[in-house]
């Protein structure tokens, strides 16, 4: 091979390469752009669903908290509807079982700078004091709870401190084992009976704690 042909060869070689490379150039370029193009539109797909979420986020919240507020207001009607009853078949009689009583308060509300509380109703005589806690629907679970309540009023209203304490809930809707564990605790269990205030326990006991 010749010094011409040789340099022929070498001047071909060089303008294919140049070529390819630029070939490659373009079509990475074009895979470049494309890729962008569909990143960008991925990307706003994406922001589209984001948005969309977002917005039935919010729906369901606030449908959620409207729920919320309906169902808390009407667990407070219900309530407030159990406590006007038991309180005016109470404040009729003065009694419950065979104990008698001189006065009636309902939603006695005391605090001091330890210890705050509230009581549905409580009813005193001389030397008796029941403490009556009122749902509309009276769930065992909260039956113990009546125990607290008479610990706190001692501490609210020390001068009470040496009279008998007794215990006693009232539903207009008690279920069975409610009934069970109220007098496993000795408390007074009261319901509705028509429009009648009806006793289902009075062998009640004294709270000591």
């Amino acid at each position: 091979m010749t010094d011409q042909e040789l340099k022929d060869l070498i001047g071909s070689l060089a303008k294919d390469t140049k070529e390819t490379q630029k070939r490659t150039t373009e079509n990475i370029n074009k895979v470049i752009k494309n890729l962008s193009k569909n990143i960008d539109k991925v990307s706003k797909e994406v922001d589209k669903v984001s948005k969309d979420i977002d917005k039935v986020n919010k729906e369901m919240n606030t449908k959620l908290y409207k729920l919320n507020i309906n169902l808390d207001g009407i667990g407070k009607n219900n309530g407030a509807v159990a406590e006007e009853f038991f309180f005016n078949g109470l404040n009729d009689k003065m009694e419950i079982g065979k104990l008698k009583f001189e006065t009636i308060d309902r939603n006695i509300y005391r605090r001091t700078k330890h210890i705050e509380d509230e009581f549905d109703i409580v009813m005193t005589n001389t030397d008796s004091i029941t403490i009556l806690e009122i749902k509309y629907k009276y769930h065992p679970k909260d039956v113990e709870k009546v125990i607290k309540k008479i610990k706190n009023y001692k501490l609210l209203f020390p001068v009470y401190k040496n009279y008998k304490f007794y215990g006693g809930i009232a539903g207009l809707s008690i279920p069975k084992d409610t009934v069970d564990e109220a007098i496993k605790y000795g408390f007074f269990v009261l319901t509705q009976s028509g429009n009648n205030l009806k006793v289902l326990n009075e062998n009640v006991f004294q709270v000591n704690h």
